[in-house]
């Protein structure tokens, strides 16, 4: 009894003690974290984390950025904090836009600084004034509070400043074409071409496309030898803001530059029909007349570029050589009769002119005609077409010397008789009146194996 009366003594002070002791309100964990220990940031991107992990702690959480610090000297980087221009998109950069002023309406000026931290949760967001900070590790200070408290957080999260690139050249192919043809293609290898990138930053903002051959002689696209693919995109779809300019050793385009953007800013293009958005791939074509294989060579690179300057891109062609090609011209005059039917009037070759153009016997040029020789009908704008659309080889021409199939449109024909050496040259009957003139161009190319020799045939075409 004595016993029990001695432990009711005992712990009567220590349940006034209890009970005497305030209440805990909240809880502030001592070890608050993100997902991440260090995240990496390119320099000029935006990027943020995940708000801290509460790890328990009483929610909501009030959150400042105390210092950001060098993580190697310990030095505090107050640059972080200072307020930078950078741009941003008002609204996407659609396919009608095509000018400067039209560009200037969907991108304006934002400022902020490079690190910021959200006050409620702690999300630390990064913006594209990161570009003047120099790459390197660094930690950032935190000071956390709550309902239970206030509590500094030491090196709460690393971040690790990685250079911005100037450029990025995301793929780049190649393959070979039959000249006039669009169809027949044949992948090239890798080991064939080599794409590489150039930077200079001083330089005025241009990009610069260059396709050079084996030994590194630049092809001429001023002259032709390099040209844009048809119903493909271009470089010029994705930036049409400037000129597309042609030299005699490059395609070049200038380019305003937006700190903060990647350039193309233009993400949807139509070419022809199609549309595309997203990856701005840049087709072009060098001809096959300008390489020693005879063949068009297609090739297509997407890039990206980040830093103003000049970025020049080089695709080097690895296992073909630059040949200018041999051209020459026959011209013939040929008078039709008015009313004269689907009859034919001879335009005669001169096969001893042929042999010393080509540089074979005549027999070796009627064998040759279909395989290494090739007969074309050269369009109003150049193109030649391979598709006879008369008795082959030949074809129906219009009023414009557009080759064509018979029916509507057609005007004139005209068929190659290689064993006897003449073009048969004819009318689409009763279309064609006294005083019409008319000029037709058609082609035979050699692809000799080390080059190209082209003779071009003009028949100029009077009725009477």
């Amino acid at each position: 009894m004595k016993s029990r009366k001695l432990w009711r003594l005992i712990l009567v002070p220590f349940v006034l003690m209890q009970a005497c002791k305030p209440e805990q309100i909240g809880y502030l964990n001592d070890h608050l974290r993100y997902s991440v220990a260090q995240i990496q940031v390119v320099q000029g991107t935006s990027i943020s984390t995940d708000p801290l992990i509460a790890n328990g702690s009483s929610t909501p959480m009030q959150v400042e950025l105390l210092e950001v610090r060098n993580k190697a000297t310990g030095s505090a980087v107050p640059e972080f904090l200072v307020s930078k221009e950078f741009s941003v998109y008002l609204a996407e950069v659609g396919a009608a836009d095509l000018t400067l002023e039209q560009l200037a309406a969907k991108i304006g000026m934002s400022s902020a600084p490079a690190i910021g931290v959200n006050s409620i949760g702690g999300k630390v967001t990064f913006s594209p004034a990161t570009e003047d900070i120099p790459p390197g590790v660094y930690t950032i200070d935190l000071q956390v509070s709550n309902i239970s408290g206030t509590k500094i957080y030491k090196d709460a999260l690393e971040i690790n400043l990685i250079p911005m690139k100037p450029d990025s050249l995301f793929a780049a192919t190649a393959n070979t074409s039959v000249i006039g043809s669009e169809s027949a293609t044949t992948t090239m290898p890798s080991s064939e071409y080599s794409v590489t990138v150039e930077h200079r930053p001083s330089a005025e903002n241009k990009i610069i496309y260059m396709w050079l051959d084996k030994e590194g002689e630049p092809f001429n696209p001023a002259d032709g030898e390099v040209i844009r693919r048809a119903m493909l995109p271009s470089f010029a779809d994705w930036s049409p803001f400037h000129p597309e300019e042609l030299t005699d050793t490059a395609i070049v385009y200038e380019y305003p530059y937006f700190k903060g953007l990647v350039y193309p800013v233009k993400n949807r293009i139509t070419v022809g029909a199609s549309e595309y958005t997203d990856n701005p791939v840049a087709n072009y074509r060098v001809m096959g007349d300008a390489v020693d294989i005879g063949k068009n060579i297609n090739t297509a690179t997407t890039a990206r570029f980040y830093k103003p300057g000049t970025h020049i891109i080089r695709f080097k062609l690895n296992s073909v050589r630059r040949s200018v090609a041999k051209v020459v011209t026959i011209t013939r005059d040929v008078t039709l009769p008015e009313g004269a039917g689907y009859a034919a009037t001879p335009a005669v070759l001169d096969p001893t002119e042929l042999e010393g153009v080509f540089g074979l016997p005549a027999s070796e040029i009627v064998g040759k005609l279909g395989s290494d020789i090739t007969y074309y009908a050269i369009e109003p704008d150049g193109t030649l077409n391979p598709n006879s659309t008369a008795a082959a080889p030949g074809h129906w021409f219009g009023a414009d010397g557009n080759a064509l199939n018979w029916g509507d449109g057609a005007r004139l024909y005209s068929e190659l008789k290689i064993n006897d050496w003449v073009f048969n040259i004819g009318q689409f009957p009763d279309r064609n009146f006294a005083g019409d003139t008319f000029t037709l161009k058609q082609s035979l190319v050699y692809n000799s194996g080390s080059g190209i020799v082209q003779v071009i045939f003009v028949f100029n075409i009077t009725v009477e």
